[in-house]
């Protein structure tokens, strides 16, 4: 297996992380080399350096002019993240793994498919970007944030989190503090008007229910406070008067990698589950609209059954039940890693193997992904790159700037061949030993 990647970075900094998770990371310094001309220098660069490689494996590639985007870096990484080989896979794998042939970078979408919020179009990570005159008025500003999350159980949030106290530290802000309600609507509504009362120059927040939260993030802005969002906008906020951007991944292109990847399990006419999250979320509505439309477009012969779930930890008793209903199912997507490790649960649970997709890479299921288990490809969010694109936003809004209403970075397709590199790509450090022993035990990951 040839082996090539391409590493890109903004800024530099010194990573950290609480020994939480298991302590399945180490704490360790990165010095980042700071890139200011994105587009036609830098992405001409490892154009030609794609096409190249590709040609040495013998392969007829073409670079989307979408690639000349800002946004397109993260695409051309994620298209990098795999290698070549003489022989490819063997017919015996793609009997068991229809996916051994397959490489990361044949399942990325062109360009964002999906739309902000309002049907807006993603704006360019250039319009976010700091310049240096900016970064000395923050400095000598002192700003103070507060952070409003969903949960701080999963790698995605704590990710956001320490990308966004690794640059406001950078800029010699504060965070003031940290909110976790547990996806509990109540105690998150509660969280913010205990913000509110500290007196924050900005919030960055992604909300549990973009309506049951509406009115209490309407008085962030009433407070005379600035308002990132982080994925969600709550119903009824406008922009740039009731919050001033919005940070995601294209969601719907997530959704349509753990389609492409799935369909290749089901046979003609065969029928997938999808355990839907049944709460207003927008970013899990677009990556269910991403699954479908893909499906819709590229394999209508297979059917599509749903089932919803309301309480993430009761995930597993809802999967359970929906496959004992429904025996015809044949493979899973979830909308991120923790349904998905519940679906896992209940497959094994009834003595069964399925193959099951979803959004998001973490330790459990990029494990599980490495071994050859159940779960057999996902769409991966980069949080730590969201995180420090959401602390340069508010930054720069409590400046006098203004930033796009929606800014999107793309789709990263992950299976197990690219697990290793994928995971560098999306967390910025290397991975777990775990993990890497998981891969070295199945000799499968590149």
């Amino acid at each position: 297996m040839r082996k090539f990647k391409l590493i890109l970075a903004f800024g530099m900094r010194k990573d950290y992380l609480d020994d939480t998770n298991n302590d399945i990371r180490q704490k360790r310094n990165v010095q980042w080399r700071k890139v200011r001309a994105y587009p036609s220098e830098l992405l001409g660069h490892y154009k030609t350096y794609f096409l190249d490689q590709g040609r040495s494996c013998g392969k007829s590639i073409s670079m989307k002019k979408s690639a000349a985007s800002v946004l397109g870096i993260a695409a051309i990484s994620a298209l990098l993240l795999t290698g070549c080989s003489s022989g490819g896979s063997t017919s015996v794998e793609q009997a068991t793994n229809p996916l051994a042939g397959v490489t990361a970078k044949e399942l990325v979408p062109t360009g964002i498919l999906g739309l902000g919020p309002n049907g807006v179009k993603s704006g360019s990570l250039s319009d976010v970007v700091l310049t240096d005159a900016e970064v000395a008025q923050a400095k000598e500003k002192k700003f103070r944030v507060g952070i409003v999350m969903q949960t701080m159980n999963i790698e995605w949030s704590t990710e956001q989190v320490r990308a966004i106290t690794d640059r406001l530290k950078e800029l010699n802000a504060e965070v003031v503090g940290v909110v976790d309600p547990n996806f509990d609507v109540t105690k998150q509504v509660s969280g913010i008007e205990n913000m509110i009362q500290l007196k924050p120059d900005a919030i960055i927040s992604i909300p549990v229910d973009d309506t049951a939260t509406a009115e209490a993030y309407r008085k962030i802005g009433q407070a005379g406070i600035k308002l990132i969002m982080m994925d969600n906008v709550p119903k009824g906020l406008v922009y740039p008067a009731d919050y001033q951007g919005m940070v995601s991944s294209d969601n719907q292109g997530n959704g349509a990698v753990c389609a492409e990847a799935l369909a290749k399990f089901i046979p003609k006419g065969g029928t997938v589950g999808v355990l839907d999250f049944g709460v207003d979320f927008f970013v899990t509505k677009e990556r269910m609209k991403g699954f479908v439309d893909w499906m819709k477009a590229n394999r209508p012969d297979i059917k599509i059954k749903t089932q919803e779930f309301l309480d993430p930890s009761k995930s597993g008793q809802n999967a359970g039940d929906f496959l004992t209903a429904n025996p015809d199912i044949k493979g899973m997507f979830a909308e991120w890693e923790v349904p998905a490790l519940a679906i896992d649960q209940a497959v094994r649970a009834q003595g069964k193997t399925m193959p099951i997709v979803a959004v998001n890479i973490a330790s459990d299921v990029a494990n599980e992904l490495a071994t050859g288990g159940n779960i057999k490809a996902l769409g991966a969010q980069v949080p730590y790159d969201q995180g420090l694109a959401e602390a340069d936003m508010a930054v720069k809004v409590l400046l006098g700037g203004s930033v796009p209403n929606w800014l999107a970075f793309p789709a990263v397709p992950v299976l197990q061949q690219n697990v290793l590199e994928a995971w560098k790509s999306v967390y910025h450090q290397d991975p777990s030993s775990q993990l890497v022993d998981a891969c070295k035990a199945t000799e499968a990951c590149g």
